[in-house]
């Protein structure tokens, strides 16, 4: 079983995949995953914080994959190993849970996975670069093309795709304006970039995260699936999408 939501942010969600809430998890194995699109905010500062919450996520039966969002330590994320795992590279957090890099194709679950972790953040004049912003949160012109090239050797085909923020198409894009002179001259607009993987893939259902709401909207005839609050196993959910779009 794989299930899937978004938006943990360390202490402040957490609690939704606890298995005293999340009941499935109760019965989960280590044959399952718990897939988190971004904002997975365990590992932060490196310190007893991150410790305490790796050693939780490791003492749990299942396999927790994340891609990353914009909420995240970048300086401290990528320290981690990078190791071959289910047909991709990921960064290998502990035993049971890995960080799914930009741009890697992974097969589990019975499915092929597209990862492209990243976002814009809508707060950052708040923020300070470095403490609490990094411009790593989107996408370098070297990770899309690495993309690119890994897709043009699956043929530009994969059943889900994960992603954090949205392809332009989506409704969502234009929530909250996009300056891309924060961003060094290596980084790409992720909105833009979003969407043409979107319109060249062929691909089966999309989640992402990042809008803090749960929606099902249809792209071309294509579900696309924002989490937030849900927690459900990825069949159920293909379901529930495949029912909008009729």
């Amino acid at each position: 079983m794989v299930y899937l939501t978004s938006d943990t942010h360390g202490a402040f969600d957490i609690h939704k995949i606890n298995p005293r809430e999340f009941i499935p998890g109760q019965t989960m194995t280590d044959q399952d995953y718990l897939v988190i699109c971004g904002d997975f905010g365990c590992i932060w500062d490196g310190g007893s914080s991150d410790r305490f919450w790796m050693n939780w996520f490791e003492s749990l039966p299942w396999t927790t994959v994340f891609i990353d969002g914009n909420h995240e330590n970048f300086d401290v994320l990528n320290t981690f190993p990078v190791v071959d795992w289910k047909g991709g590279r990921a960064a290998q957090i502990r035993k049971n849970v890995f960080h799914l890099l930009r741009g890697e194709v992974y097969d589990f679950g019975g499915k092929s996975w597209l990862a492209l972790g990243g976002g814009f953040s809508h707060d950052v004049e708040f923020r300070k670069q470095g403490m609490n912003w990094w411009n790593e949160e989107i996408f370098s012109r070297e990770e899309a093309e690495h993309a690119r090239m890994i897709l043009d050797e699956r043929n530009w085909k994969v059943d889900v795709v994960l992603s954090h923020d949205v392809p332009a198409a989506h409704s969502l894009s234009t929530k909250y304006p996009v300056n891309m002179d924060l961003y060094s001259d290596d980084r790409i607009n992720q909105i833009d970039f979003l969407e043409e993987i979107r319109k060249k893939l062929d691909y089966k259902i999309w989640f992402s995260g990042h809008y803090h709401l749960d929606s099902i909207e249809i792209l071309d005839s294509r579900p696309h699936c924002n989490l937030f609050n849900t927690v459900e196993e990825v069949d159920q959910l293909i379901e529930q999408a495949n029912q909008v779009s009729q």
